[in-house]
């Protein structure tokens, strides 16, 4: 059995942040480079490596989706690539642009309830995936580091973003 996550519109608008959360460009405006390298409080992660994060998994569920299943990587620390000092602008646009791939892939896709992972592939944290919930999944996952990279402009004092926030 896999999991049912047919309704384009819902994937993307989660893919756009509509609701009640900004969207990734709105949370990624304007943060300076050295902002971005920085790790206030003395958190393990910058807003880059976040969002490089975000990107290699944002990519990874792109390729599953359009190409097929590729793997998964060896070791954790895969998943978290370094950004060199003066990457912040290229990683955060090749982020937002995984999310706009995601979203042609939503658009375009007509087997958004096929399984994730091709038959006799023994992972089980993915084994009910379908490639629409794989979308979900990874929209899900960035939804929670966003909302870190939120509360890390925050303690930046670059919070609210141009665009404005909400206020509750």
């Amino acid at each position: 059995m896999t999991y049912k996550v047919e309704d384009r519109d819902l994937l993307l608008g989660l893919l756009s942040g509509e609701g009640g959360f900004h969207g990734p460009e709105v949370v990624l405006d304007g943060i300076p480079e050295g902002q971005a390298h920085a790790k206030p409080q003395g958190l393990p992660h910058s807003i880059a490596e976040i969002v490089a994060h975000m990107c290699y998994w944002q990519e990874w569920f792109n390729g599953c989706a359009a190409s097929g299943f590729q793997g998964l990587p060896e070791h954790a620390a895969e998943g978290w690539p370094v950004v060199p000092a003066g990457g912040w602008e290229a990683i955060r646009s090749r982020y937002l642009e995984a999310i706009e791939e995601s979203k042609r892939i939503v658009a375009g896709s007509q087997q958004l309830e096929d399984p994730l992972l091709p038959p006799g592939v023994p992972i089980p944290f993915l084994e009910k995936e379908s490639l629409g919930s794989g979308i979900l999944h990874a929209a899900v996952h960035n939804g929670h580091h966003l909302g870190q990279i939120v509360t890390m402009r925050q303690l930046l004092g670059l919070w609210p973003p141009a665009a404005g926030s909400m206020t509750w």
